[in-house]
């Protein structure tokens, strides 16, 4: 992923460093984690249109788990509907 779009992303803050972003076998305790801090990322946006844009099969990104093929898409993340915030 290119990183100028993605300056200020949740997931760099220190206390977030330590997630699992990039595993592929993030436990589901892990993946819920990682979900709740996209909720509140300010770049959210652009990060979901790089991965849309880009060849990611792997990691959590744009508060989905890239890695697991089998999963439908999502409209919203989970926790979203209370904020407002759309995927």
């Amino acid at each position: 992923m290119s990183t100028e779009p993605l300056t200020g992303a949740a997931c760099a803050r220190p206390e977030n460093q330590t997630l699992p972003w990039v595993s592929e076998n993030a436990s589901p305790l892990a993946r819920a984690r990682m979900a709740r801090v996209c909720t509140t990322c300010p770049v959210l946006a652009s990060c979901a249109l790089e991965v849309a844009t880009t060849d990611t099969t792997a990691g959590f990104w744009a508060g989905h788990d890239r890695t697991v093929p089998d999963l439908p898409e999502q409209d919203t993340l989970p926790g979203l509907e209370h904020s407002g915030v759309a995927a």
